[in-house]
């Protein structure tokens, strides 16, 4: 459809209104393919594995379960748990398995500092 074909053209687009920040050259080959697919079938190069910038892997990751977890105007969030499971089931597919496995052992440390700072609050609270 066409405009599967205009939102393709985001990633570069993102280049052009970057270039006069003169960032790096990883950063902004990290924006322009954080779109790309593990397995070969993203955009906009089609770059598969390691040939993917390490910053666009880890940036897909980061942008994926951010926007599973994100309040959307065309769809609710859903639960972190739910969003882990789908970074795993598209590990080796969409996603660099390693970066996941690691992402997700990231996600269990800082989810769990932050439960236990909202427990040490209420009991602040409530004293």
């Amino acid at each position: 459809p066409a405009d599967w074909a205009i939102i393709k053209q985001h990633t570069r687009k993102s280049i052009e209104l970057l270039a006069p920040l003169k960032l790096s050259p990883n950063i902004l080959s990290s924006i322009e393919h954080h779109h790309e697919h593990f397995d070969g079938r993203g955009y906009p190069d089609g770059l598969s594995g390691e040939a993917i910038p390490l910053g666009a892997r880890i940036i897909a990751i980061s942008d994926s379960y951010d926007s599973m977890t994100s309040d959307r105007p065309y769809r609710k969030p859903i639960p972190s748990e739910e969003a882990r499971a789908e970074l795993i089931k598209c590990a080796g597919k969409q996603f660099d398995p390693h970066l996941v496995s690691i992402f997700i052992d990231v996600l269990k440390e800082t989810e769990g500092r932050f439960q236990i700072r909202n427990q040490l609050r209420g009991m602040a609270l409530s004293q």
